[in-house]
């Protein structure tokens, strides 16, 4: 038990004091309060979502496979996609999608540093 404290205090510390931390601090969305989604009709459907998303929808570089059974709720899923295009180290055309594969969740600036891996 007194090991976990201090692993929780170790990682508090890295948050708060490094710069490093602090970066990765600042990519994380706070959560006001905790819903339970069968109470409210939103969020039971952003969980629908989700579900979906994670069971039924690959894009990008995803390979695992799909839950056949869920192919035409998922279709739906995707088209509830955004697609924008916007400029981007000199491209003009750089296409944005409202769904991205996030592979490495560290900042840009430190995977440079490590040459991506």
């Amino acid at each position: 038990m007194q090991q976990q404290v201090w692993w929780h205090e170790l990682h508090a510390l890295h948050f708060r004091e490094t710069a490093r931390g602090q970066a990765r601090a600042s990519l994380v969305i706070p959560e006001p309060f905790f819903v339970h989604s069968h109470l409210t009709t939103a969020v039971q459907i952003a969980d629908i979502v989700a579900y979906l998303t994670a069971w039924g929808v690959r894009v990008g570089g995803m390979s695992r496979p799909t839950r056949e059974e869920l192919g035409d709720l998922a279709a739906q899923v995707c088209d509830l996609r955004y697609q924008a295009r916007r400029e981007v180290n000199s491209n003009p055309d750089f296409v944005i999608w409202s769904f991205a594969v996030i592979d490495d969740l560290r900042p840009r600036e430190e995977r440079e540093e490590t040459g991506g891996q």
